[in-house]
């Protein structure tokens, strides 16, 4: 009984290491970011703009202006407007010591992402080429009779951060997502190296998935819902919709899985809890270098292709119009610039689209 009873402490206080890790990583982020008298300047003033629902782009040479005043470089200056436009919380500080355990892990990450590149491929042309994707916007727009508009993303003519950190950003819930199939297969009455083996597979299968989608959605498609006066970017909607469910299900397959672990696993390796513990923070950090690995590599060579191809298709059933959504002493307006068509067709180009405005 003891022994049950130290195991099932130890197994927690495993499962608990990354919260505790994450803590000074969280501060020593806020540092790394900018904490002196003339970051909080620049910061103030990037969150103005931003207040006013205005994309960085529009003001970017009174930014670095702003910035040269106060003698910030431009790599400051990008790690004061990421911290601002994707702010990272604590699941993001869960993922990062998976950047300094990258070596132990990367091989089992490698393993898994080179097959998954022609799936990759395979779900664009699904997604994309055949138009399932838009088939099923065309379906959440008829099913919710929610409009379809076009918002200029607020990072729009931010400065650039790493690719990795961005995707960190994105990550969560893709990792999460396959922390989650792995616990659902650790139920199955099959040995450990196939429980192992048909998680990747299930999460080769989501992330592949999740970052087509991610890549197409990136752009400033809308949904516009009027009844509940809510604005919901697309590239949002996924994460909206799944976010809690994976949460709560992770609290609660983990709980069950330590309390009853032993009755419900089969696989030698995993029977015992601290064992079990281990491999979840190993599927944890080897699922974010997958996840991050296929979104720079995929993101950099066929992200903005995806999502000129998608908005495309949206403007031809669609058709809809481009507006900003900002504030002005308090006041809220959704002001129309252009047709989305011609945003595309700009370049994005806020000079062109504003002198039609």
């Amino acid at each position: 009984m003891v022994d049950d009873t130290e195991a099932m402490i130890t197994s927690i206080l495993i499962l608990l290491s990354p919260v505790f890790f994450a803590l000074p990583v969280s501060f020593a982020w806020r540092w790394w970011v900018g904490i002196e008298p003339e970051h909080e300047h620049y910061r103030e003033k990037v969150r103005r703009v931003l207040d006013a629902g205005m994309p960085l782009a529009r003001y970017r040479g009174e930014l670095d202006a702003e910035a040269r005043k106060v003698h910030l470089s431009s790599d400051r200056q990008s790690r004061i407007e990421s911290d601002l436009l994707n702010r990272l919380r604590i699941q993001h500080f869960l993922l990062f010591p998976s950047l300094i355990l990258w070596p132990f892990v990367g091989i089992f990450a490698a393993i898994i992402t080179i097959p998954m590149m022609p799936l990759l491929r395979l779900l664009e042309w699904i997604l994309i080429d055949k138009k399932v994707l838009a088939t099923v916007a065309k379906i959440i727009q008829r099913y919710t009779r929610w409009e379809i508009i076009g918002i200029p993303k607020l990072h729009d003519g931010k400065k650039q951060l790493g690719k990795a950190l961005e995707s960190i950003h994105r990550m969560p819930t893709t990792v999460f997502l396959g922390l989650f199939a792995y616990l659902i297969v650790s139920y199955f009455p099959t040995s450990s190296f196939y429980v192992l083996l048909l998680s990747a597979g299930v999460y080769i299968i989501l992330v592949s998935a999740i970052s087509v989608i991610r890549a197409a959605t990136e752009s400033s498609l809308t949904f516009a819902d009027p009844t509940n006066r809510r604005i919901i970017p697309m590239d949002s909607y996924v994460d909206e919709k799944l976010g809690p469910w994976v949460g709560v299900g992770l609290l609660f397959l983990l709980s069950r899985q330590l309390m009853y672990g032993s009755k419900i696993r089969t696989g030698e390796l995993l029977l015992d809890p601290v064992p079990f513990s281990i491999s979840v923070l190993v599927v944890l950090y080897t699922a974010t270098i997958i996840g991050i690995t296929v979104e720079v590599i995929f993101f950099r060579n066929r992200g903005e292709s995806v999502k000129k191809d998608f908005q495309r298709q949206m403007i031809d059933v669609f058709n809809p119009d481009l507006y900003l959504f900002n504030r002005d002493l308090g006041i809220l307006r959704l002001v129309p610039i252009t047709t989305l068509n011609d945003w595309v067709e700009s370049d994005e180009d806020f000079e062109k689209a504003f002198k039609k405005s």
